[in-house]
């Protein structure tokens, strides 16, 4: 923050229930790889646990605060936000992720809008220090940042591929979790899959109940138990499971003490 520059400040703080009602609150906790405590996005491996939105672009579209299901309203534009940065709230950090996509449900509020809105729709984010946040906190950019994550599927879909570690799988349930996006893409993932078979180690991708792909991939056995997994019946257990708090690592707690 420059000198002379106002402090961004925190407006609202919502919680999202199961039902999908947005609940004001005063204050909220942050989990560190979890999210916020008692919200339906709050989940291990989920790049989506935090949704932060600025006042003008709300005003900018004739929306009112908690419109967009926004967690955290600021008052200033977040428009020089970027991928990887890392946000101090409160006691809290917040590591940004990708951009929120326009989705249909938008279209309730007027249509038109999830067209118009592209680009302003808010800023996803994970916890990665854990501390409560309060109505009036400031927000600030910390000298912290982690890798960039991109906005569209298919490159997160190659990056975080690329990091499946030898001798784990990931399932294809995790795979839609670490992605953020919807069970629609359960669809994609296979094209993604043959598209990537000769750059990126897509054999540690099972189904979501451990069964291996071999429609896509025939010598998907033979190159895990390589690598030491356990294929039993054409099956990998939990043993094997790259577990989701590994999907996107944090800050070194060193940094953050």
């Amino acid at each position: 923050m420059t000198d002379g520059q106002v402090a961004m400040k925190i407006l609202n703080l919502w919680i999202k229930q199961p039902d999908h009602r947005m609940v004001a609150c005063s204050s909220v906790n942050l989990v560190s790889g979890y999210g916020i405590e008692g919200d339906q996005n709050a989940r291990v491996g989920s790049p989506r646990q935090v949704l932060l939105i600025d006042q003008p672009s709300l005003q900018l579209f004739g929306l009112q605060p908690g419109d967009l299901s926004e967690n955290i309203l600021v008052d200033q534009c977040c428009a020089d936000w970027t991928s990887g940065q890392i946000l101090n709230l409160g006691s809290a950090f917040i590591r940004l992720t990708f951009l929120c996509e326009p989705c249909f449900r938008l279209e309730s509020i007027h249509p038109g809008l999830a067209r118009q809105i592209k680009g302003r729709r808010g800023f996803l984010g994970m916890v990665v220090k854990s501390g409560s946040v309060t109505v009036g906190d400031g927000v600030t950019p910390t000298g912290y940042t982690l890798p960039v994550i991109a906005d569209n599927p298919k490159g997160r879909f190659q990056a975080l591929v690329a990091r499946i570690p030898p001798g784990k799988v990931m399932t294809t349930a995790d795979l839609v979790l670490a992605l953020g996006v919807s069970d629609a893409y359960y669809r994609v993932i296979p094209t993604f899959i043959k598209q990537s078979l000769a750059r990126l180690p897509v054999h540690r991708i099972v189904a979501a109940n451990g069964t291996l792909l071999l429609r896509h991939m025939p010598d998907q056995a033979e190159r895990l138990m390589r690598e030491g997994v356990d294929v039993v019946q054409g099956r990998v257990g939990d043993r094997d499971r790259w577990q989701p708090e590994h999907f996107y690592e944090g800050l070194p707690l060193s940094l953050l003490s």
